[in-house]
């Protein structure tokens, strides 16, 4: 049924229709989020490769053919996209060939499993936030240097104009006061600081 419904939107999207395009987008992105952070723990490039695959795709609408596994042909495409990435950055540990290799249908969750984890996400991210708003504007912005633009302590300095030192205890009170404000869901497991400091937007 999935897979009738996926070359339907794929027939439709290569005839132009913008519409198929985003409902393929809608229904694959978090699933190739969910896969591309179990191999790059920074979040700005998998989305960035998301993206960068459904614009490839619609570029060359005119000349793509039938496709009859629509989820294979999208996650290999992805899987490619991240590789070639990691790959110009020389983060490429030699895992990322086999990544690539394995079949699209392996280690994948389900589709229960993958929603039980968005609704978990969306939770967690809910508590973070909260967190979040009693940080500083200085706190806030730090934050977002170092974890959502994966800037090192000397980019960030250069871009603040503080010294290392200053980055580097702001940004340990910021995330003391994050660990405190979210002790019970860091113990518990249900949190996972680090991660979702990556997923969530400022």
């Amino acid at each position: 049924m999935i897979e009738n419904k996926d070359t339907d939107l794929w027939n439709r999207f290569r005839q132009g229709e913008e519409q198929a395009l985003y409902a393929l987008y809608d229904q694959y992105y978090h699933l190739l989020l969910f896969l591309g952070l179990k191999i790059c723990a920074r979040s700005e490039p998998v989305k960035d490769c998301i993206q960068q695959v459904f614009l490839y795709l619609w570029e060359k609408k005119e000349g793509l053919g039938t496709v009859t596994n629509v989820r294979s042909y999208i996650i290999t495409s992805f899987k490619r996209k991240l590789l070639l990435h990691l790959q110009q950055e020389k983060k490429d540990n030699g895992l990322l060939s086999l990544w690539i290799n394995q079949d699209p249908g392996d280690d994948i969750p389900s589709r229960e499993q993958l929603l039980i984890h968005q609704q978990q996400n969306k939770e967690a991210i809910g508590r973070i936030q909260e967190a979040i708003t009693l940080l500083s504007p200085r706190q806030k912005e730090l934050i977002n240097l170092r974890f959502y633009e994966g800037r090192n302590y000397d980019e960030i300095a250069d871009i603040t104009g503080l010294t290392h030192r200053t980055v580097y205890n702001h940004l340990y009170e910021a995330l003391k006061s994050l660990k405190q404000s979210l002790e019970q869901d860091l113990k518990s497991g249900k949190l996972n600081l680090r991660m979702l400091l990556l997923l969530l937007p400022l």
